[in-house]
């Protein structure tokens, strides 16, 4: 499994514009994705950052959606007016555990 972060600082007072985005806009189009298994978005309104987390099956999957794709830049374009600056950085999992 691979994982991409995504760390914003926001527009002050956007944090939760931000997630309702997020939540309503982005992620419908991110489950269609092939190799997509599952995102999540962290935020701290008071110093007006955020972080997104999404896992995805194999490398190439989280490939097909990175920085220059189109899948990607209609994703800033949705929050465009809630970010002042991002950047990317993608992982290979080492170890995860849930319940």
């Amino acid at each position: 499994m691979y994982v991409r972060t995504i760390v914003a600082d926001l527009v002050p007072g956007k944090a939760h514009e931000a997630v309702r985005i997020f939540r309503d806009e982005i992620v419908p189009v991110i489950r269609q994705q092939p190799g997509y298994v599952s995102t999540s978005i962290y935020i701290d309104p008071d110093h007006g950052q955020a972080q997104t987390v999404s896992c995805w099956q194999s490398k190439e999957a989280m490939d097909s959606t990175s920085e220059g794709s189109i899948y990607l830049s209609e994703v800033v374009g949705l929050l465009r007016g809630c970010l002042v600056n991002r950047s990317y950085d993608a992982w290979e999992v080492g170890f995860t555990d849930s319940v």
